[in-house]
């Protein structure tokens, strides 16, 4: 590494060796023992050699300058460094602290793993007590269920018997029923044939009373179909009423198929619409 303190020493001694010289070349030139032509050429010499050492000091100061440029970087770097440093020992205690807290917490987690651990060690412990507890009890549950089931197929087996028994009884009276209800059925089918005779007369009956009531309501119209009167709007209503009670009673006969004089009623009343009417106008 460059020091600027040794260079200027250097060349400080440099100088002064050469001022210890020409102080003893003129030393010699006072007393005598050099003359002036040679003194002269020695301090040229010197001069030369002078301007040389400047020379080479300027350059060395040169040197030196770039020296305490890079001396100036490196020591900018080294602050820098220093800075960084500085920050990377607060992330150090930082990151040392929550090591220790981790650390703590770490220590908890190992005992809750522990007390855990050691739980599941009971658990399992508990867990087999119970297994060998439920084994027995299963094993005596199915003795109870074998012996259960062996007693219901005994009752199941003699059920069967009183069964077959009663089926057998059960078939005897169905055989005896069906021979009665052979003569149920006859009778059934003689009712049936009379409630339809009966069902046909009430029929007939019913339509009967129907007609003779329409005839009734024709009747009290009081019309003679064979004349209109065009004057009487009363008359008209009736007379119309009258027409369509008619074709009433004409349709609900052919339907029913009624007796011949219901025909002959429906006949004659309809022969005066077909015939030539006579038209009046009376006002009451």
């Amino acid at each position: 590494m460059f020091f600027p303190r040794r260079f200027a020493v250097l060349a400080g001694i440099i100088i002064a060796v050469l001022l210890v010289q020409v102080g003893y070349f003129y030393w010699q030139y006072d007393h005598g023992q050099m003359d002036y032509s040679s003194v002269q050429n020695m301090f040229d010499e010197y001069e030369q050699q002078l301007v040389e050492k400047q020379t080479l000091i300027d350059e060395f100061q040169q040197q030196l300058a770039s020296k305490q440029a890079q001396l100036e970087e490196q020591q900018r770097v080294i602050d820098e460094l220093d800075e960084r440093l500085l920050k990377l020992d607060e992330q150090y205690v930082f990151l040392k602290q929550e090591i220790n807290a981790t650390s703590t917490l770490l220590v908890d987690k190992n005992s809750e793993i522990a007390l855990l651990e050691q739980q599941y060690i009971d658990s399992q412990q508990a867990l087999k007590k119970k297994s060998s507890q439920l084994y027995s009890l299963q094993r005596r549950f199915e003795r109870e269920v074998n012996i259960a089931i062996a007693k219901e197929r005994r009752k199941l087996t003699e059920s069967q018997l009183m069964v077959d028994q009663e089926l057998a009884q059960l078939q005897s009276q169905e055989a005896e029923i069906s021979a009665k209800i052979s003569s149920v059925d006859e009778w059934e089918r003689k009712r049936a044939e009379f409630e339809k005779l009966y069902a046909s007369s009430a029929l007939e009956k019913q339509n009967e009373e129907r007609v003779s009531k329409l005839m009734d309501q024709f009747n009290e119209l009081r019309v003679d179909l064979d004349v209109v009167n065009e004057c009487d709007k009363d008359y008209l209503y009736r007379y119309n009423e009258a027409k369509s009670l008619l074709n009433h009673i004409r349709t609900f006969i052919q339907k029913y198929e009624m007796r011949e004089e219901f025909y002959y009623y429906v006949i004659s009343n309809d022969s005066m619409i077909n015939s030539q009417n006579r038209k009046l106008c009376v006002v009451d």
